[in-house]
Protein backbone atom coordinates (compact mmCIF):
# COMPACT_ATOMS: atom_id res chain seq x y z
CA UNK A 1 0.00 0.00 0.00
CA UNK A 2 2.50 2.21 0.99
CA UNK A 3 5.12 1.21 -1.97
CA UNK A 4 1.82 1.98 -4.35
CA UNK A 5 0.96 5.64 -2.69
CA UNK A 6 4.80 6.31 -3.28
CA UNK A 7 4.99 5.30 -7.29
CA UNK A 8 1.14 6.32 -7.66
CA UNK A 9 0.33 9.65 -5.21
CA UNK A 10 -2.20 11.55 -7.93
CA UNK A 11 -5.48 9.68 -7.96
CA UNK A 12 -7.60 12.54 -9.70
CA UNK A 13 -10.23 9.44 -10.71
CA UNK A 14 -10.91 8.80 -6.98
CA UNK A 15 -11.35 12.56 -6.48
CA UNK A 16 -13.70 13.26 -9.33
CA UNK A 17 -15.53 9.79 -9.20
CA UNK A 18 -16.57 11.16 -5.39
CA UNK A 19 -17.46 14.60 -6.85
CA UNK A 20 -19.53 13.64 -9.63
CA UNK A 21 -20.68 9.82 -8.98
CA UNK A 22 -20.34 9.48 -5.12
CA UNK A 23 -23.83 8.75 -3.34
CA UNK A 24 -26.01 12.32 -2.17
CA UNK A 25 -23.69 12.30 0.74
CA UNK A 26 -20.28 13.07 -0.44
CA UNK A 27 -21.36 14.33 -3.89
CA UNK A 28 -20.45 17.49 -5.46
CA UNK A 29 -24.20 19.75 -4.87
CA UNK A 30 -23.32 22.43 -6.73
CA UNK A 31 -24.61 21.02 -10.08
CA UNK A 32 -27.24 19.67 -8.99
CA UNK A 33 -29.11 22.84 -7.39
CA UNK A 34 -30.58 25.86 -8.56
CA UNK A 35 -30.58 29.12 -7.36
CA UNK A 36 -34.76 29.14 -7.18
CA UNK A 37 -34.29 26.32 -4.43
CA UNK A 38 -32.69 28.74 -2.05
CA UNK A 39 -33.32 31.48 0.00
CA UNK A 40 -30.47 34.23 -0.80
CA UNK A 41 -29.14 37.27 0.75
CA UNK A 42 -31.48 36.95 3.83
CA UNK A 43 -30.08 38.38 7.42
CA UNK A 44 -32.39 35.65 9.16
CA UNK A 45 -33.31 33.03 6.97
CA UNK A 46 -31.28 30.20 6.07
CA UNK A 47 -31.78 27.36 3.32
CA UNK A 48 -30.17 23.76 3.89
CA UNK A 49 -29.86 20.33 1.96
CA UNK A 50 -30.17 17.56 3.61
CA UNK A 51 -29.89 13.93 2.99
CA UNK A 52 -32.98 11.62 3.58
CA UNK A 53 -32.96 7.93 3.22
CA UNK A 54 -36.16 6.53 1.21
CA UNK A 55 -37.55 4.70 4.07
CA UNK A 56 -37.39 7.58 6.46
CA UNK A 57 -39.52 10.00 3.84
CA UNK A 58 -42.62 9.49 6.06
CA UNK A 59 -40.97 10.79 9.18
CA UNK A 60 -38.67 13.25 7.78
CA UNK A 61 -42.08 14.92 6.27
CA UNK A 62 -44.19 14.31 9.58
CA UNK A 63 -41.24 15.65 11.71
CA UNK A 64 -38.65 18.08 9.70
CA UNK A 65 -40.51 21.33 10.89
CA UNK A 66 -40.11 20.15 14.76
CA UNK A 67 -36.25 19.22 15.11
CA UNK A 68 -35.96 22.96 15.86
CA UNK A 69 -37.71 26.64 16.76
CA UNK A 70 -38.14 28.36 13.83
CA UNK A 71 -37.92 25.53 11.32
CA UNK A 72 -40.70 26.87 8.20
CA UNK A 73 -43.54 24.57 8.26
CA UNK A 74 -44.47 23.16 4.10
CA UNK A 75 -40.93 24.70 3.41
CA UNK A 76 -39.30 21.41 2.40
CA UNK A 77 -38.63 20.64 -0.96
CA UNK A 78 -37.34 17.36 -2.53
CA UNK A 79 -34.47 18.07 -5.07
CA UNK A 80 -33.78 14.86 -6.40
CA UNK A 81 -33.03 11.05 -5.15
CA UNK A 82 -30.09 8.77 -5.93
CA UNK A 83 -30.63 4.79 -5.27
CA UNK A 84 -31.05 5.15 -1.94
CA UNK A 85 -31.74 8.38 -0.35
CA UNK A 86 -33.20 11.89 -1.34
CA UNK A 87 -32.39 15.45 -1.32
CA UNK A 88 -34.19 17.67 0.60
CA UNK A 89 -33.78 21.61 1.25
CA UNK A 90 -35.99 23.15 4.09
CA UNK A 91 -35.82 27.14 5.21
CA UNK A 92 -35.10 27.84 8.61
CA UNK A 93 -33.98 31.02 11.19
CA UNK A 94 -29.96 31.19 11.37
CA UNK A 95 -30.08 31.19 14.56
CA UNK A 96 -31.25 27.61 15.54
CA UNK A 97 -29.24 26.02 12.62
CA UNK A 98 -26.64 24.19 14.59
CA UNK A 99 -29.60 22.89 16.97
CA UNK A 100 -31.30 21.47 13.85
CA UNK A 101 -28.01 19.78 12.74
CA UNK A 102 -27.54 18.12 15.71
CA UNK A 103 -31.31 17.00 15.93
CA UNK A 104 -31.66 15.75 12.70
CA UNK A 105 -28.16 13.85 13.32
CA UNK A 106 -29.97 11.87 16.13
CA UNK A 107 -32.74 10.62 13.88
CA UNK A 108 -30.59 9.91 10.80
CA UNK A 109 -30.99 12.99 8.38
CA UNK A 110 -27.72 14.30 7.32
CA UNK A 111 -27.69 18.21 6.32
CA UNK A 112 -24.85 19.02 4.12
CA UNK A 113 -22.26 21.63 4.41
CA UNK A 114 -23.68 23.60 1.61
CA UNK A 115 -24.39 27.60 1.28
CA UNK A 116 -25.75 28.36 -2.74
CA UNK A 117 -23.05 31.03 -3.67
CA UNK A 118 -22.50 32.15 -7.60
CA UNK A 119 -18.92 32.08 -7.18
CA UNK A 120 -18.29 29.51 -5.28
CA UNK A 121 -20.43 27.36 -7.33
CA UNK A 122 -18.41 28.83 -11.01
CA UNK A 123 -14.97 27.93 -8.95
CA UNK A 124 -16.26 24.35 -8.14
CA UNK A 125 -17.59 23.38 -12.00
CA UNK A 126 -13.53 24.67 -12.71
CA UNK A 127 -12.62 21.95 -10.64
CA UNK A 128 -14.64 19.25 -11.59
CA UNK A 129 -13.10 20.19 -15.11
CA UNK A 130 -9.96 20.19 -14.70
CA UNK A 131 -10.14 16.26 -12.12
CA UNK A 132 -12.34 15.28 -15.13
CA UNK A 133 -9.12 16.24 -17.46
CA UNK A 134 -6.40 14.93 -14.86
CA UNK A 135 -8.33 11.72 -14.53
CA UNK A 136 -8.10 11.49 -18.59
CA UNK A 137 -4.46 12.43 -19.07
CA UNK A 138 -3.69 9.47 -16.02
CA UNK A 139 -5.28 7.07 -17.29
CA UNK A 140 -3.27 5.92 -19.80
CA UNK A 141 0.13 5.74 -17.51
CA UNK A 142 -1.93 3.96 -14.89
CA UNK A 143 -2.72 1.37 -17.28
CA UNK A 144 1.12 1.05 -17.40
CA UNK A 145 1.59 0.85 -13.95
CA UNK A 146 -0.76 -1.80 -13.30
CA UNK A 147 0.40 -3.90 -16.19
CA UNK A 148 3.72 -3.22 -14.93
CA UNK A 149 3.21 -4.38 -11.47
CA UNK A 150 0.21 -7.19 -11.70
CA UNK A 151 2.45 -9.68 -12.27
CA UNK A 152 4.44 -9.41 -8.80
CA UNK A 153 1.29 -8.73 -7.09
CA UNK A 154 -0.36 -11.76 -8.73
CA UNK A 155 2.69 -14.34 -7.93
CA UNK A 156 2.61 -12.76 -4.30
CA UNK A 157 -0.66 -13.73 -3.51
CA UNK A 158 0.11 -16.79 -5.09
CA UNK A 159 2.28 -17.48 -2.91
CA UNK A 160 -0.09 -16.64 -0.32
CA UNK A 161 -2.05 -19.42 -1.30
CA UNK A 162 1.11 -22.02 -0.99
CA UNK A 163 1.55 -21.22 2.56
CA UNK A 164 -2.07 -21.53 3.63
CA UNK A 165 -2.52 -24.79 1.62
CA UNK A 166 0.30 -25.86 3.29
CA UNK A 167 -0.46 -25.55 6.58
CA UNK A 168 -3.81 -26.34 6.27
CA UNK A 169 -2.79 -29.43 5.05
CA UNK A 170 -0.20 -30.82 8.13
CA UNK A 171 -2.57 -29.46 10.32
CA UNK A 172 -5.80 -32.02 8.31
CA UNK A 173 -3.06 -34.93 7.96
CA UNK A 174 -0.58 -34.13 10.12
CA UNK A 175 3.25 -35.36 9.78
CA UNK A 176 5.27 -35.88 7.48
CA UNK A 177 4.64 -33.65 4.70
CA UNK A 178 3.54 -36.56 2.29
CA UNK A 179 0.64 -34.75 0.15
CA UNK A 180 0.59 -33.57 -3.31
CA UNK A 181 -0.11 -30.32 -4.33
CA UNK A 182 -2.05 -29.71 -7.58
CA UNK A 183 -3.61 -27.01 -10.23
CA UNK A 184 -6.71 -27.79 -11.94
CA UNK A 185 -8.93 -25.52 -14.50
CA UNK A 186 -11.28 -27.47 -15.81
CA UNK A 187 -13.79 -26.02 -18.30
CA UNK A 188 -17.13 -24.46 -16.16
CA UNK A 189 -19.46 -27.14 -17.49
CA UNK A 190 -17.21 -30.03 -15.96
CA UNK A 191 -16.45 -28.54 -12.57
CA UNK A 192 -19.34 -30.90 -10.83
CA UNK A 193 -18.15 -33.74 -13.00
CA UNK A 194 -14.66 -32.99 -11.71
CA UNK A 195 -15.87 -33.03 -8.16
CA UNK A 196 -17.21 -36.28 -8.03
CA UNK A 197 -14.15 -37.64 -9.91
CA UNK A 198 -12.16 -35.66 -6.83
CA UNK A 199 -14.44 -37.60 -4.33
CA UNK A 200 -13.71 -41.12 -5.83
CA UNK A 201 -10.02 -40.52 -5.89
CA UNK A 202 -9.83 -39.15 -2.33
CA UNK A 203 -13.12 -39.66 -0.45
CA UNK A 204 -10.88 -42.20 1.86
CA UNK A 205 -8.86 -39.58 3.21
CA UNK A 206 -11.76 -38.19 5.19
CA UNK A 207 -15.41 -39.97 5.57
CA UNK A 208 -17.06 -37.08 7.41
CA UNK A 209 -16.72 -34.63 3.86
CA UNK A 210 -19.98 -34.55 2.50
CA UNK A 211 -22.22 -33.90 5.64
CA UNK A 212 -23.78 -30.80 7.05
CA UNK A 213 -21.24 -28.23 7.93
CA UNK A 214 -22.90 -27.13 11.14
CA UNK A 215 -23.40 -30.93 12.33
CA UNK A 216 -19.62 -31.47 11.86
CA UNK A 217 -18.77 -28.56 14.10
CA UNK A 218 -15.15 -27.29 14.10
CA UNK A 219 -12.85 -28.89 11.76
CA UNK A 220 -8.56 -28.42 13.34
CA UNK A 221 -7.28 -27.13 10.02
CA UNK A 222 -10.21 -25.69 7.94
CA UNK A 223 -9.44 -22.08 7.95
CA UNK A 224 -12.38 -21.32 5.15
CA UNK A 225 -16.20 -21.10 5.01
CA UNK A 226 -17.80 -23.29 2.86
CA UNK A 227 -17.92 -26.51 1.19
CA UNK A 228 -15.96 -29.15 3.01
CA UNK A 229 -14.16 -31.68 0.74
CA UNK A 230 -11.90 -34.89 2.04
CA UNK A 231 -9.24 -32.98 -0.09
CA UNK A 232 -7.52 -29.20 1.06
CA UNK A 233 -9.17 -27.20 -1.52
CA UNK A 234 -8.68 -23.15 -2.08
CA UNK A 235 -10.38 -21.45 -5.02
CA UNK A 236 -7.69 -19.47 -7.27
CA UNK A 237 -10.53 -16.83 -8.80
CA UNK A 238 -8.61 -15.51 -12.41
CA UNK A 239 -11.93 -13.70 -13.70
CA UNK A 240 -10.21 -10.52 -13.57
CA UNK A 241 -8.22 -12.28 -16.54
CA UNK A 242 -10.83 -12.77 -18.54
CA UNK A 243 -12.52 -9.10 -17.86
CA UNK A 244 -8.87 -7.99 -18.81
CA UNK A 245 -9.28 -9.47 -21.93
CA UNK A 246 -12.80 -8.06 -22.85
CA UNK A 247 -11.62 -5.00 -21.93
Amino acid sequence: SSGINAEWPLRPGAQYEKKESGSLLTRNLAPLVKEEDFVISSEYLVTVCVVVPKSSYKEWEGSYWKLADFVVPGSSRLILEDGEMGLFTVTMFRKTLDAFKNNARDKKFTVREFQYNKEKIKSSTVEIENLRKAKAKAYVPLIKWLKGNFSEAFVNWMHIKALRLFTESVLRYGLPATFMTAMLEPNRKSEKKLRDKLGVLYGSLDRNAGDNQEQMGDIPGVFVSGDYFPYVYFDVNTSFVEAAQDF
